[in-house]
């Protein structure tokens, strides 16, 4: 929607106009309630200090680069960047967004608003902003994006605390029509100015510091305490079961993943948090059951779960992420809980893994020197590589994300192969590209993967398989021989 523009138009403004200490809005976290069901809090100021955001930042901003400039790219972010220019998420410092209402997480599901819920999102940005240009910069964005709007929404301000607060227009809305009233609200806050979007009863119950700032059973200061960014969603009973929608059939073919589905029926309460430190980001998932037999079956089921990764993990050391090994999970009474801990190197490979069409760029081949008129053409020959792989099948005809296929390796060479670097394509019945999984691959059971001058078909773990895959493709990149040479692609 349009309307998310005007949270972040302040973003990009830093004038030497300090806020009064007195007189202020409340700070971010402010915003929830005991009546709050979903929060999303993060503290960008602190996590971005940590050594690990920032080189996951030098890692990810030239990426997203490299997305948008792939042909059919999505265009979004650069369009919202054109309507604001200067736009720069690190002046965001706190975000906090609370949804209130017992049927808000079922309305969302089923993509209806309920009249009862309400929402509320609020950002506090640098110190140093200018509230009044702020506004005005506001206006005026909303004046070019929607002629006409400007002058009903200045008619709507008025004072309530320390905030400036406007009606939004339906129209400013898009073609999604709330049942209730939305309104933005600015001001000086503490430590910096804080603007606000959210139904008009939420959002003036913020700025007037009517909202208490404590989820139900203390649950913020417990996350607070945890992480740096954390979520908080209390689950309506039976909303699980609805959120397999026509997956069921295929999660119930399954007794591993029916047994978690049936499992996460009992869950009342989820909430995760992430602590960025110098070299590691610790994850932490607490999942609030019913009672402690339903805690227990759902231990039982995940730890299933989970080893099964491990085993693969332990088998094949280049095929999944390291943080998998590092995953702990017990019951604590009606809670399951569940940690690890992510390094540079599981960020190297998610990061790899969600580019797959996107390509370094290659310096420009030189344009071959013309031949002589007397010199006959020289044809050459392509060098076969030194291994083929294909893909055979699966092992069973499960719809398991992870699964076991048979792969053929036909080694050409004079060489035993230690193990190879993979990529699988997953493909519909149709020969449409479903997704793709890049993975290491080595024997499980002996040093070497394929001997000299031999054909083997041997099994290999294919991960985050479609259920519609009906055909998989296998790109080589990589051999490692028994002596540690090894052949790449030419580029």
């Amino acid at each position: 929607m349009r309307i998310v523009i005007l949270l972040w138009l302040g973003l990009s403004f830093a004038t030497a106009v300090a806020a009064p200490a007195e007189n202020t809005l409340p700070a971010p976290p402010q915003v929830f309630s005991t009546r709050t069901v979903f929060a999303l809090y993060a503290n960008l100021q602190s996590a971005s200090q940590s050594p690990i955001w920032k080189a996951i930042g030098e890692k990810a901003g030239p990426l997203a680069k490299q997305l948008h400039s792939v042909p059919g790219a999505p265009v979004g972010l650069p369009k919202t960047a054109e309507l604001v220019p200067g736009l720069k998420s690190s002046n965001v410092l706190e975000i906090a967004v609370a949804l209130e209402g017992d049927k808000v997480l079922s309305g969302l599901e089923s993509d209806q608003w309920d009249p009862d819920s309400g929402f509320v999102a609020v950002a506090r940005l640098t110190p140093g902003s200018d509230v009044q240009s702020l506004i005005q910069q506001v206006l005026d964005a909303i004046e070019k994006e929607k002629p006409g709007l400007r002058s009903p929404i200045e008619k709507s301000r008025r004072r309530t605390g320390a905030a400036e607060l406007f009606d939004l227009p339906a129209e400013l809305l898009g073609e999604k029509k709330l049942p209730f009233a939305v309104s933005f609200a600015v001001g000086p806050g503490k430590d910096g100015p804080v603007v606000g979007l959210g139904r008009t009863e939420n959002l003036r119950d913020f700025v007037s510091g009517r909202t208490e700032g404590k989820l139900r059973d203390q649950k913020h200061e417990l996350l607070t305490r945890r992480g740096q960014i954390w979520l908080y969603v209390a689950i309506p009973k039976g909303m699980t079961n609805n959120l397999a929608g026509g997956g069921a059939a295929a999660l119930n073919s399954n007794p591993l993943l029916a047994g978690l589905t049936q499992s996460f029926d009992k869950v009342r309460e989820v909430d995760a948090s992430l602590n960025f430190g110098a070299s590691r980001v610790d994850f932490e998932l607490a999942l609030g059951c019913a009672d402690a037999t339903a805690a227990g079956q759902l231990a039982g089921v995940i730890q299933g779960f989970v080893g099964m990764m491990q085993v693969g993990a332990s088998a094949n050391p280049g095929s999944v992420p390291p943080f998998v090994g590092k995953i702990k999970g017990a019951a604590e009474g009606a809670v399951f809980r569940l940690s690890t801990a992510l390094t540079m190197r599981d960020f190297d490979l998610m990061l790899q893994n969600v580019s797959p069409g996107v390509a370094a760029a290659r310096p420009a081949k030189k344009s071959p020197e013309p031949a002589s008129a007397s010199a006959p053409p020289v044809v050459r020959t392509p060098e076969l590589p030194p291994v083929e792989v294909e893909f055979v099948q699966f092992a069973v005809q499960e719809t398991d994300s992870l699964r076991t296929g048979k792969v053929r390796i036909q080694n050409r060479s004079s060489k035993s192969v230690r193990d190879l670097n993979l990529t699988f394509t997953y493909l519909d019945e149709s020969g449409r590209r479903l997704g793709q999984w890049t993975r290491r691959h080595s024997s499980l059971t002996s040093g070497n993967l394929v001997d000299a001058a031999t054909t083997r078909v041997v099994d290999c773990l294919a991960f985050h398989v479609p259920a519609s895959t009906r055909k998989v493709t296998v790109t080589l990149h990589e051999v490692t021989f028994s002596d540690g040479e090894k052949w790449g692609q030419a580029p």
